[in-house]
């Protein structure tokens, strides 16, 4: 009997050690993130963080953008950055942007309407008519562009199963940053109303310094579609991220592989899990 409580104490006491590791763990991360988020950045760098499938976090040097955030599923551990999701403790004293392409699940978790509870400067920007509040941004209108304090946001349109959506081009502290959404195309070659948008955006302003794109795939097989070339191609983003794939992140190795091989300019990084954080500088990614 004393040694079967023996061993249920001894358990206990292990359990709870993990328990208090994993929390200083959590603790420790935070702090950290915090950090990286106070760190001084000059214009023109930023550091970036995967959220998991279309979602990802962008600090520049005075601003937070947030970008298609959603929860496929509860975190192990205490929200953060880190582990590829937002704490809004985390990010109460930053100057955050949220931007959400269209209302499918996967791009539009409503969760990040609790976020103005605990940050006090946080601006929503929708790409299409999400409901009635006056505090959020509603870009609706065909290719519209808006100033937004110091960014200027620029905006494409098109539907996917009806659903109205955009891609965002975001200017903002001598950055310029490209974020897909849904806007892509399996058709090869593209249809028109895709490449069409995307001759568009490529006239919009500068080049463009992080883009992050959504490959789909081809039809029957395939990583690499000639959506993906026409906007790598046409746009020219300095790197470009592959995303759209939460759950089955290999095949952004395997995408950033395949298309190495077409000697493209742009130089293709990719994302492991959620969490991963890369540096961008004079048009280079660090992998943190």
């Amino acid at each position: 009997m004393k040694t079967v409580d023996g061993e249920r104490l001894a358990t206990g006491w292990l359990s709870l050690s993990l328990l208090l590791m994993s929390m200083a763990v959590a603790t420790a991360q935070a702090q950290s993130t915090r950090e990286l988020l106070s760190a001084e950045l000059a214009a023109g760098e930023a550091t970036i963080w995967y959220l998991g499938h279309a979602g990802w976090a962008v600090k520049t040097r005075e601003h937070l953008l947030i970008f298609d955030y959603w929860e496929s599923s509860a975190p192990r551990s205490t929200r953060s950055l880190s582990n590829g999701y937002v704490n809004p403790a985390e990010i109460a004293d930053q100057d955050v942007y949220v931007f959400v392409t269209h209302s499918h699940g996967d791009h539009y978790d409503p969760t990040v309407l609790q976020w103005r509870q605990a940050v006090s400067n946080i601006t929503y920007i929708f790409g299409w008519d999400a409901g009635p509040d006056s505090e959020h941004v509603y870009m609706v209108q065909p290719r519209d562009t808006r100033q937004l304090g110091d960014l200027v946001v620029s905006t494409v349109n098109h539907e996917f199963d009806r659903i109205p959506e955009v891609a965002f081009l975001v200017a903002v502290d001598d950055l310029v940053i490209y974020h897909s959404g849904d806007h892509g195309t399996w058709s090869d070659p593209p249809n028109s109303v895709f490449t069409d948008n995307i001759d568009y955006l490529a006239g919009v302003g500068e080049q463009i310094d992080v883009a992050f794109i959504s490959t789909f795939g081809q039809r029957g097989g395939g990583t690499i579609n000639a959506g993906d070339r026409y906007s790598i191609d046409r746009l020219r983003p300095k790197v470009m991220f592959p995303m759209h794939h939460g759950d089955n992140e290999d095949l952004y190795e395997r995408f950033a592989r395949e298309i190495r091989r077409e000697d493209v300019k742009t130089a293709v990084h990719y994302a492991r899990r959620p969490g991963d954080r890369f540096s961008y500088r004079s048009g280079r990614v660090e992998r943190r």
